[in-house]
């Protein structure tokens, strides 16, 4: 009886240690979506979004409602994020730099990589990296393969529709000074095809099929969807969902470009936004970018739900992010790459099934931040070297103190530092502009040159000059 006993015990040992080394770290479920403004549900930035996957993780987090990127821009944003650098440190500022090439860079360590240094497995589907893997046997360069151990093949987004049926809407790119791929991208149309059979389905269903999996360590998962990255194709059903006559459009001053300066003002894409407004567009692309959005969020939800009927729900820590914002008009602008409230800001939703806190924080938090904050969510050493800065208590409090304003930067000399009362812009040539989003949320009004705000601009140029030097 006792030998009994004692290999009894042995047995519930053995099991208890060969599952350790799954249960003992957390294991994390990254989730990122291309050119997500704050037009979801949780967030309250359009009134008519439909996603309820999205609104229902947030009901169990922590919703970072003052987020901000590095750069509106994919690629730097993305490197930004995943290496811990700024990107006036990395040198990658377009869309054409690989951080790898870049002298002092070639060896850094990103996040997915840290993460199996320290005994993670690390897998990934879809867009995380600007450049995906793409579907060759091989990696596309500028993917990044070391970061993840096994990724997924495919393409990014929802199918193209026919060529004749592209670029109906009769908008003059030529005339309104539109050049290079958006000449070909600024459009929109709803697709005759089933979710499963579109590319971002079948990223979401590349993730879904991992948490299926029996994994003996923890894991690193990181699913990206491409839309509402342009151009706008979603299928059908999704477009169906809303009644253009009825869209709500974004609110705008008109001439809101006044007061901006030069460069913020050549940034905007206003003769675009006029050619919107002269072709009756307007309502059509916010109905798309809906669509697109309501898409997205059906692929995060198929994910998402997976990962709730998983033996995996209660010990993995979930992180849905956009990239960065995008313009659906606001300043007279659209699209992405400017250094004013639309297109920096983007949602960050962290859930952790432990100690986290179902709630609000409007602390300014930077998708920078997100690598030190997982790294000490998840017990693993800290890496001092990086330019972000953990908010992982304000996960567990998210009224918890937080002294840093949240830093985005455009091309060399051009930057922004967000706080929670104010967003403060000085471009190369000098130019300043602030905000007042308590009284200003729509950044309509200027007040740099206001005289009372003198103190205002000094600490926010006291503060900017020790991060960019």
């Amino acid at each position: 009886m006792k030998i009994y006993k004692s290999i009894i015990k042995i047995l519930v040992l053995f099991v208890t240690i060969s599952g350790y080394s799954q249960s003992s770290k957390p294991n994390v479920l990254l989730i990122m979506v291309d050119d997500m403004n704050d037009w979801i549900g949780a967030y309250g930035g359009h009134p008519q979004a439909i996603t309820p996957n999205m609104d229902a993780l947030a009901k169990k987090s922590t919703v970072f409602k003052q987020a901000y990127c590095s750069a509106a821009l994919c690629n730097p944003s993305r490197t930004s994020m995943l290496t811990g650098y700024q990107p006036f440190k990395t040198g990658v500022h377009g869309n054409e730099e690989n951080f790898r090439e870049q002298k002092g860079f070639e060896n850094t360590i990103t996040l997915p990589q840290y993460f199996a240094a320290n005994g993670y497995k690390t897998a990934a589907a879809g867009k995380i990296f600007h450049s995906p893997r793409g579907t060759k046997p091989t990696p596309k360069p500028g993917s990044d393969p070391g970061s993840f151990q096994q990724e997924h093949k495919g393409g990014l987004g929802c199918q193209y529709p026919a060529k004749e049926l592209r670029l109906q809407h009769g908008i003059d790119f030529k005339g309104a000074g539109v050049k290079g791929s958006k000449t070909k991208s600024f459009d929109w149309l709803g697709i005759d095809i089933k979710d499963e059979k579109t590319h971002d389905w079948k990223s979401s269903d590349y993730a879904a099929r991992f948490l299926k999996q029996k994994h003996n360590k923890p894991f690193f998962l990181a699913c990206g969807i491409f839309r509402p990255h342009l151009p706008l194709y979603a299928p059908q059903k999704y477009f169906d969902m809303f009644d253009e006559e009825t869209i709500q459009l974004p609110k705008v001053l008109k001439n809101d470009l006044e007061d901006v300066g030069k460069i913020g003002s050549n940034w905007a894409a206003s003769k675009l936004h006029h050619e919107i407004l002269r072709t009756n567009n307007w309502k059509s692309v916010v109905k798309a970018y809906l669509a697109c959005l309501a898409y997205a969020d059906a692929c995060v939800g198929n994910v998402l739900n997976q990962l709730e009927n998983s033996e995996y729900k209660n010990n993995t820590i979930v992180v849905l992010m956009g990239d960065h914002g995008w313009h659906l008009g606001e300043k007279e602008h659209w699209s992405k790459q400017t250094l004013w409230e639309e297109a920096t800001k983007t949602p960050l939703i962290v859930y952790n099934p432990f100690n986290g806190t179902q709630g609000e924080s409007i602390r300014t938090v930077s998708l920078i931040d997100v690598y030190p904050t997982l790294l000490e969510m998840c017990g693993l050493p800290n890496k001092t070297d990086l330019d972000g800065n953990s908010f992982a208590h304000l996960v567990t409090n998210p009224k918890g103190k937080w002294n840093h304003s949240a830093l985005t930067s455009k091309g060399e000399g051009n930057y922004t530092l967000r706080s929670e009362n104010y967003r403060y812009i000085v471009y190369a040539d000098g130019f300043e502009e602030l905000y007042d989003h308590k009284n200003d949320p729509m950044e309509w009004n200027n007040i740099a040159k206001d005289s009372k705000n003198k103190e205002v601009l000094k600490k926010f140029r006291e503060e900017l000059k020790p991060l960019v030097n």
